[in-house]
Parts: structure tokens; C-alpha cells; sequence
């Protein structure tokens, strides 16, 4: 018999619930800054290595839950209760080889019902450079990373003493990497005990009812929100800057067809470039994801939503259809391609490509295009603390980019990238300068980078820091996308401005740094300066209501020059005191006609 509906979302709400108790415990337990800003996700599988919550994972991490989980079945076909796995192998199902996944599997009554998932991003994994990201590497033994295929680090509730090993001796945090790791099991073994809990109180055979019935009731979700659009075959392309092994970028495309009859979205992403020897090639995850959240995020964007539309799911994914080939730098790679950058850059404009297609198919759905790159707010700074007389390498989250503007709201402030669809978390300046020897001197709005529209895009961020004066030298890693190839705006909106880089000598003077990919070395004395991109506009800019740009003038998102040139809005008052601005009707009447 059918689950009552009722029960069906008291047990939905309940397996969030305990997504978010795994959550929770990570970012309490966690010891790297990394986990901390949330560079991480928790999930939870069935029997049948299907996503059946994710309440609050990032994006890119969570929809390979389903692939990770098949390769711990492939693997290990005889895994028991108090197994784990530690897997971030590329090529079997990860992200990148930089999100370690803790696999759990739950068993109750001597039956496999689910298994928890934990993939976390990490301060340092043995690359040949102290950052998580190499762009330049042509190949995996050039990235360096150790990659764990789906390996046993735990049986019977206690580590591998090898796995573990093997770890401390080739990452360059070893402590770090460690306590988080612990964190990472907690969270799995707390989610592994509620779902038991799960079970006790609602009798296995319900629970095994409401498995099927939940993927069930999430697809007839997508259908019908995917009904609600206008069908259509759309032809969407971007380009990546170009970067270093590919000096001419690299052109991306995707065929979208929306069937409404069906309610079904079929993604073609085969007609794309073969992998390149660099590290901007995507893993099978990565591409999958790509167009499966492109299309959620396009059916879940509506104003005043309280709540996800259509749930992030196995059943919402089979109404949306996304196709592959080997070997292509946005498909499935082959060993030893080097996919270290696969959660960001690639991943981002793919993402980007496919919403901002729905927001040109037809005005009031879908959005403009994102934020692009990685720049210095978000680099990867390495260095020697004399104080703790130790190394030091972290994942820096001291700023944002913004989010693009969508059919019905403005972008989101603190979007930051794409793939990881706003979930961040800024740093808190006081630990990162407790814990490092530098200094975040400035993080604030970067005014007049937005994309203009009549729903305008998110600015970007402007963030400085640098190492103390009686400290050693700081290196910071960092990649620039879309200083060319800016993000657009749809429906009439307009680009919002790209990344960039800048070092501020001892003496003051600011001097742009030009390459793509920054290995910048920082001396005492010296600044990095990072401005981030915005996101691009939705719709007219002359059509946006004129009391909210003179809101923007007075949060400082826009000047009061750019008021009047991009949106047609005259500003009356002292602009240094914006106590004074007032909207001149009859001005702003005139130049909008």
C-alpha cells in the first residue's frame, strides 16, 4: 500500500534532518579552516547507490554520491557493517582527487539500507605543488596527488593503520589532514546511527516503502516543473579564457532539448573538445552534474521559494537526461587526464552554459550567466609559520564573487562560484589570522561590477592580505577565468566585469599581475590585492524600478555615475552623503524615454 502522504514527508524531513546532524558535526568537528567555510557536503544513499538526500551539499559534491557508492560495490562486493572507504579517484565515480569521501554503508538486520557519504574538500593532498589545484599539469603524475581508488580505511569500526600511514607521510598538513578525517568519519557514524534509529522507529519495511516512493514522488516533481516550460531545442556555447596548454581557451557548447510533452531535458555535451593536457579536464561527476543541476537550478529559481522545487535527488535526476563521450574535456576521462581542477573553471562554464541557455530561450526563467574564476580571495596560500615552527597550507575563503541576476530576483552577494552554488562560507578573518602569520587587511563589495539589468547581477568582491612584516614570504595559487570572456547578461541585461590580480609594493604601489594562473610569492611588506567578478544582468537595466537602484547607490553596489549611464536614473543629493539621495522623477523620466 502507498505510504500515506503525510508519513511520505515526516520521513523525507527526517532523512534531511539527519543529513543535516552529519553536517553539522563536520563543521564542528573539522579541524582545517577548509571545512570550516563549508567546503564540504554530507549525503545519504540506498540500497541501489541512489541519492536519496542531500539537503545541503554543494552541488558538484553531492550528485556523484550515486557514482562513488556504485564503485565501493564494484570494488568491494563483500563490504560489511563497520566498513568505511576512503575513494577520490577521478576516474571511479569523485569529483577530484582534492574531495576525499568517506563511504559508510549502513546495515540493518544484517541488510545494506544505506550508506552515508561525506566528501570534504582538503588543505593538501601530496600534489607536486602546495595547492589542491594544478592547472598546468598535463597528466595525474605531473598533479602528483595520492589517489585512493575506493580503499578499506576502516573494518570493524577501526582505521587501516596503512591508508592512514600512507597519508601522514605524503601530505604536507599531516595534522590537519588528520582531524579532519576523524570529523569525516564522525559524521558518517552519527548518520549511521540515526538511520538505524530510522529504521527502529518506522519498521524496516516501511522504510524500504518510502525509498521507493520518495524517488518516485521527486520525479513527478521534475516532470511536472519541467512541463511549466517553454519546449524547445536550444543551441548554448561559451569559451574558457585562455589558459596555459590551451592558448586559444576552449569553446564549449551543449544541445538542450526540453520535451514538455514527456516532461523530460535532454543535455548533448559529446560535440566538446577531446581532454587537454592540462588539469581543466572534467570527471565523469563533474560533467553529469553539470547539466543536471544547470536544469535544477533553472526549475528551482522562483521568488519567494522557501524551499527546494524540486528535491536534489535519483528521482528528480531521471527526467533529466545528460549525455557523454570518453575522452572529452567535459565527459568521461581517461586515466591519466588530469582532472585536479574539475569542481570549478570547466565545471563553472559548463554550469554557467547551460542555465543562462534557458534565460536566452525565453524571457522569465532561467538566469544570466555567473562569476567566473578562481581569483585570490579563494586562493590556495602556503608558506613556513615560525611561531607553531610548521608549514602551513589553506584553502582561503576570504571574500565572495556574485551571483547572476535570474528572471524574477537579483544575484546572490555571496554566490563565489557556480559549482558551488552559494553554500560557501566566508572565513572568519580573526581565526584565519590566530591560526596563519598574515593579515586579511580589507574584504568589501566591489561597486560597478554587476551585470546591469532589470534584475541585476550580484557585484564582486574586493579583498586584500598579505604576510605580517617580521614573517616569512606567503605563496598564493589562484586561476582567472573570464577576464576575456566576461560574464553576459540575457534578455537585454548586461556583463558584469571579470577578475583580476594585483600586488601592492612596500611602497604602496599597485601593479596588475596578468597571468591566468598566479603562483604569486607575497614578502612581508607586500599585499595581494583580488577583485572578483560579478554576475551578469537579466533584462533591460531601463526597466528596473528606479527606487531599487537608488537602494543599490545606497549599499554601495553602484555608483551614482553608473545609476544614471547603465539603468537611466538621475539621483538628486550629496553623493558622499547617501542620507541625501533622492530619485528626480523627472529627470529619470526623461532619460528613460
Amino acid at each position: 500500500m502507498p505510504l500515506d502522504p503525510v508519513q511520505l514527508l515526516v520521513m523525507a524531513n527526517r532523512l534531511d534532518g539527519i543529513t543535516r546532524e552529519m553536517t553539522n558535526t563536520l563543521v564542528r568537528t573539522a579541524r582545517s579552516t577548509t571545512l570550516v567555510a563549508r567546503d564540504f557536503s554530507t549525503s545519504v544513499t540506498d540500497h541501489e547507490h541512489q541519492l536519496l538526500a542531500a539537503p545541503e551539499g554543494i552541488p558538484v559534491h553531492v550528485y556523484g554520491s550515486g557514482l562513488v557508492c556504485e564503485s565501493m560495490a564494484e570494488l568491494h562486493p563483500d563490504f560489511q557493517e563497520g566498513d568505511a572507504f576512503l575513494h577520490n579517484d577521478p576516474y571511479l565515480g569523485n569529483s577530484h582527487p582534492a574531495d576525499h569521501t568517506i563511504l559508510v554503508p549502513v546495515f540493518v538486520e544484517g541488510a545494506h539500507i544505506f550508506t552515508c557519504c561525506v566528501k570534504a574538500h582538503q588543505s593538501d593532498i601530496g600534489n607536486s605543488i602546495p595547492t589542491t589545484y594544478t592547472p598546468k599539469a598535463i597528466d595525474v603524475y605531473q598533479e602528483g596527488a595520492l589517489i585512493f581508488p575506493c580503499v578499506k580505511v576502516q573494518e570493524d569500526y577501526t582505521d587501516v593503520g596503512d591508508i592512514i600511514r600512507m597519508c601522514l607521510k605524503r601530505i604536507r598538513v599531516p595534522e590537519i589532514w588528520y582531524g579532519d578525517y576523524l570529523a569525516m568519519i564522525a559524521a558518517a557514524r552519527v548518520g549511521e546511527e540515526r538511520l538505524k534509529d530510522l529504521c527502529r522507529k518506522f519498521g524496516l519495511a516501511t522504510v524500504r516503502d518510502f525509498i521507493q516512493e520518495w524517488k518516485d514522488y521527486c520525479e513527478r516533481l521534475a516532470e511536472d516543473a519541467i512541463k511549466e516550460l517553454p519546449a524547445g531545442r536550444i543551441h548554448a556555447t561559451t569559451a574558457l579564457d585562455p589558459f596555459p596548454g590551451v592558448p586559444d581557451g576552449i569553446p564549449l557548447q551543449a544541445d538542450i532539448d526540453v520535451d514538455t510533452e514527456q516532461g523530460r531535458v535532454t543535455i548533448d555535451l559529446r560535440d566538446n573538445p577531446d581532454c587537454t593536457p592540462t588539469g581543466l579536464n572534467l570527471s565523469e561527476s563533474c560533467s553529469i552534474n553539470a547539466g543536471i543541476s544547470g536544469v535544477l537550478t533553472v526549475l528551482n529559481s522562483k521568488r519567494d521559494a522557501t524551499h527546494s522545487l524540486v528535491p536534489n535527488n535519483a528521482g528528480s535526476f531521471r527526467r533529466i537526461e545528460v549525455l557523454l563521450r570518453e575522452n572529452c574535456v567535459v565527459g568521461i576521462p581517461r586515466h591519466p587526464a588530469s582532472c585536479s581542477m574539475a569542481t570549478n573553471t570547466v565545471a563553472d562554464r559548463a554550469l554557467g552554459m547551460i542555465y543562462s541557455a534557458f534565460g536566452r530561450l525565453a524571457d522569465g526563467i532561467g538566469l544570466a550567466e555567473p562569476c567566473w574564476g578562481s581569483p585570490v580571495f579563494e586562493a590556495v596560500v602556503s608558506g613556513w609559520n615560525r611561531a607553531r615552527r610548521e608549514p602551513f597550507v589553506l584553502q582561503l575563503f576570504s571574500g565572495t564573487a556574485g551571483g547572476p541576476a535570474t528572471a524574477e530576483s537579483d544575484g546572490w552577494l555571496t554566490f563565489s562560484i557556480p559549482a558551488g552554488g552559494g553554500l560557501s562560507y566566508i572565513d572568519e578573518t580573526e581565526v584565519i589570522e590566530q591560526k596563519y602569520p598574515f593579515v586579511v587587511w580589507e574584504t568589501r563589495v566591489r561597486p560597478d561590477s554587476e551585470g546591469a539589468g532589470r534584475t541585476r547581477g550580484a557585484p564582486g568582491n574586493i579583498a586584500v592580505y598579505g604576510p605580517l612584516a617580521d614573517a616569512d614570504p606567503i605563496e598564493a595559487h589562484y586561476s582567472l577565468d573570464g577576464s576575456f570572456n566576461v560574464p553576459k547578461g540575457v534578455q537585454g541585461g548586461g556583463p558584469a566585469i571579470g577578475p583580476a590580480a594585483y600586488l601592492i609594493g612596500r611602497d604602496g604601489a599597485t601593479v596588475h599581475l596578468p597571468e591566468i594562473v598566479g603562483e604569486q610569492r607575497i614578502e612581508p611588506g607586500q599585499n595581494i590585492l583580488s577583485h572578483s567578478a560579478g554576475g551578469g544582468g537579466y533584462g533591460p537595466p531601463h526597466q528596473r524600478p528606479a527606487q531599487a537602484v537608488l537602494s543599490d547607490v545606497v549599499e554601495g553596489y553602484v555608483s551614482v555615475e553608473r545609476a544614471r549611464e547603465a539603468y537611466r536614473v538621475a539621483l538628486t543629493g550629496d553623493p558622499d552623503r547617501v542620507e541625501t539621495l533622492r530619485v528626480d522623477e523627472a529627470a529619470t523620466a526623461a532619460l528613460r524615454a
